[in-house]
């Protein structure tokens, strides 16, 4: 009888909080915190290296790029918000449960290229198609790429730029889209719904200073791929954030080298 509910016991315990019907709902205050960190982070970095920067009088005025706090404003956000989801769950081994979801991977390699291929092809035809609109509504290169390509004019904040946009854009955009909206929020209004939202929202808050409200597209592109392996992997965050990272470090590559 002991052993019985010793066995129940530990089964019980293997089951993680995302796991259960329940949606967690604590996990969504890193909503709030993450539109809150993007923000105010890097206005208070700014402040604190321009009182340092007034005290010390020093004049240096890559200490105040905008670009550069901008950078470390990001990581510094992004730290915080991953931080703060492990601290929701103590009883939980996220290194324990990372590397178990990582492990599986490999088996979704192929949907993962194979997605990722559809990407960098269907967007240059959905970028063709838009030239045959009016020119008010064409673009050249988006407004967030641009933004994205400005980060590169110092050479010594490339390993900062590679952390970022390789290594921790990926993991909170997907904890956030994926899991959040997808995964959680999924369990109230149903999964197909939440997709939607999920691709919706993603995609737009990559065009909030877009020049022509076509620039989405692109990004309802990529998307679509990411919210697709999450499902199709079961819902395993780490194969989204693979594909994710392998776009923004392909992007990053190309940014450099041209």
């Amino acid at each position: 009888m002991t052993e019985i509910i010793n066995e129940k016991k530990e089964k019980t315990a293997d089951v993680l909080p995302w796991d259960k019907p329940n949606v967690a709902k604590k996990d969504f205050v890193l909503i709030p915190l993450y539109l809150l960190s993007i923000h105010i982070v890097p206005i208070v970095i700014f402040a604190i290296i321009y009182a340092i920067a007034i005290t010390l009088n020093i004049k240096n005025e890559t200490m105040l790029d905008t670009h550069v706090i901008g950078v470390f404003g990001s990581i510094m956000a992004e730290i915080i918000i991953i931080i703060s989801f492990v601290k929701l769950y103590p009883k939980v081994s996220f290194i324990k449960l990372s590397f178990n979801r990582f492990k599986q991977v490999p088996r979704y390699i192929l949907m993962i290229i194979a997605t990722y291929i559809v990407i960098i092809f269907a967007t240059p035809i959905y970028e063709w198609l838009i030239t045959f609109f009016p020119k008010s509504f064409q673009y050249g290169v988006t407004q967030n790429q641009q933004n994205l390509e400005q980060l590169f004019d110092k050479r010594w904040m490339y390993p900062f730029l590679f952390i970022d946009i390789v290594i921790l854009t990926p993991f909170v955009e997907e904890l956030i889209f994926r899991h959040l909206i997808i995964h959680e929020l999924g369990k109230k209004i149903t999964y197909g719904l939440a997709t939607l939202l999920s691709i919706i929202i993603f995609a737009s808050i990559h065009v909030i200073n877009a020049s022509s409200p076509f620039e989405i597209g692109g990004y309802l592109i990529i998307a679509i791929g990411l919210s697709l392996v999450y499902l199709k992997s079961g819902k395993n965050l780490a194969v989204a954030i693979t594909l994710h990272s392998l776009i923004n470090f392909v992007s990053f590559i190309t940014i450099i080298c041209s």
